[in-house]
């Protein structure tokens, strides 16, 4: 390895390792496995990045009101979290390069929260056909396409938006941080 060619980074790197090691000590082994699997992942698409590999399979030609896969990763506190799920659903907002800027979805209301809009049923998204999508405005973020992967069972690798329910996602912005 080209980073841990001296030894003055070699102790480096074990000091982080072991920093690492010392404060996942006595979490939840289920929840420390995850969170590691999700750093290797993510060192992963920090690598292929840098050595400007190409992207993994991705939806057909991604734009605003899609719904596609996204692993968002294992994140703090009550910030939106891939713990349990390997990933979320949710809506391209705007594609622009290598980043695309989303609105993640939930099938649980959040009582309480001004920012969660329902979105009512989205036809193909969920098992159960009664099922409202909510849209968390609070979690919208710009991501690497990195973190896109393809809906399964979906030709296109993903769900299109009808125009009224893009027009509803417009409506929640302009609520949400404009007025």
């Amino acid at each position: 390895m080209l980073f841990l060619n001296n030894r003055k980074n070699k102790s480096y790197v074990r000091k982080i390792f072991k920093s690492i090691e010392n404060k996942l000590y006595g979490i939840d082994q289920e929840m420390a496995n995850e969170y590691l699997s999700w750093l290797d992942k993510k060192t992963s698409y920090l690598r292929k990045s840098l050595e400007k590999e190409g992207y993994g399979v991705q939806p057909d030609n991604l734009q605003r009101g899609d719904i596609v896969w996204i692993e968002f990763g294992i994140n703090v506190g009550t910030e939106l979290s891939d713990y349990k799920t390997k990933g979320h659903y949710g809506v391209v907002w705007n594609v622009d390069l290598g980043n695309v800027v989303v609105i993640p979805l939930s099938s649980r209301e959040t009582t309480g929260s001004e920012l969660t809009y329902d979105l009512g049923i989205i036809e193909g998204l969920n098992e159960k056909e009664d099922t409202h999508s909510y849209l968390k405005i609070d979690a919208i973020r710009s991501i690497s396409k990195r973190r896109i992967g393809r809906m399964n069972n979906k030709e296109s690798g993903k769900i299109t938006l009808s125009n009224d329910k893009i027009d509803l996602i417009k409506k929640a912005l302009v609520d949400s941080f404009i007025n």
